[in-house]
């Protein structure tokens, strides 16, 4: 098994507990979704300082060349923030994750293959047209609806969503060569944190209980999330990782399932299903290339 892939997977899959938390937090005690994203960076950059000093003994220092794609990180980090939570205010939220998280494969392949060099193999682009209607199918879109009296503006800020996601997993990959994760993330969330401070707007009688909630979103599906996530990019391909985190609509569909009573129809099912072909076909696509190989090898010898 592709250890990169599963630790991925694992990020995706605490990314989707953060659905049903914020949820709460909108619905019982009213904090905007764009507050509740700008607390999640504002949560999670002390905690990840803390873990870059405690991790790393000694300094790391950065090289001047890399400074560029750090300050890129840090504001594609924000800017997802941003467009995907105000995107949800002008369209359906199905529709808006739809969109960011559908379209954000088809940007790290097409931007992987000109910056990364990276092949597209025909299992790639199988796993990703596999899993975008997967995830289709999980959401429960259906054909007429993307048209059907919304705003345009709204599908412009999911796109700017994905497109934010693509690059700061390109960016993630580069800098997780020269650098520890814990210090990529701590500094490019840090930075992302930052430009999210004008968002912010907390009531003055918040409970204890939303409090812990917010400090769960930013420690948990945020902090070690992205750490994972970022070690697991050390291990695969852009693409690939890309792909994997889709797992996150299907972890957030389950525990909407097991926590509030909502029921898989058939063609969520089936998108969860395909969801899970898509995982299987990268993990052992390497696999099975290679035994068409040989395969084609051995025909080969019969030939005259």
């Amino acid at each position: 098994m592709n250890t990169g892939l599963m630790l991925i997977v694992l990020s995706a899959i605490l990314w989707g507990t953060a659905g049903i938390s914020a949820k709460y937090l909108i619905n019982i005690y009213s904090l905007s979704a764009l507050t509740i994203g700008a607390m999640r960076l504002l949560i999670a950059s002390p905690v990840l300082l803390t873990m870059s000093k405690i991790q790393l003994k000694e300094k790391v220092k950065i090289d001047r060349r890399h400074y560029v794609l750090f300050v890129i990180y840090g504001i594609t980090v924000a800017t997802y923030q941003i467009a995907y939570f105000s995107a949800v205010k002008s369209i359906m939220v199905s529709v808006a994750t739809l969109i960011a998280l559908c379209t954000a494969p088809i940007f790290v392949a097409i931007l992987s293959r000109i910056f990364l060099k990276e092949k597209m193999k025909t299992t790639v682009i199988t796993a990703l047209v596999v899993s975008i209607v997967g995830t289709s199918l999980i959401i429960g879109l259906r054909g007429n609806q993307i048209l059907a009296g919304t705003s345009y503006w709204g599908y412009i800020l999911a796109l700017g969503a994905g497109l934010s996601y693509s690059v700061y997993t390109l960016c993630g990959k580069e800098l997780v060569v020269y650098y520890p994760s814990t210090k990529v993330i701590s500094i490019t969330f840090s930075l992302g944190a930052l430009l999210m401070l004008p968002f912010v707007k907390i009531p003055g009688n918040l409970s204890w209980n939303a409090w812990a909630i917010l400090l769960y979103l930013g420690v948990v599906p945020t902090a070690i999330a992205y750490i994972i996530f970022t070690q697991g990019l050390k291990k695969s391909s852009a693409t690939k990782a890309s792909i994997a985190t889709l797992f996150e609509p299907l972890t957030s569909t389950t525990l909407s399932v097991l926590l509030i009573g909502e029921k898989f129809n058939a063609s969520q099912l089936l998108g969860a299903l395909l969801l899970s072909s898509a995982l299987f076909l990268l993990v052992f696509g390497d696999y099975f290339e290679s035994i068409g190989r040989q395969f084609k090898i051995w025909v080969g010898k019969f030939n005259p």
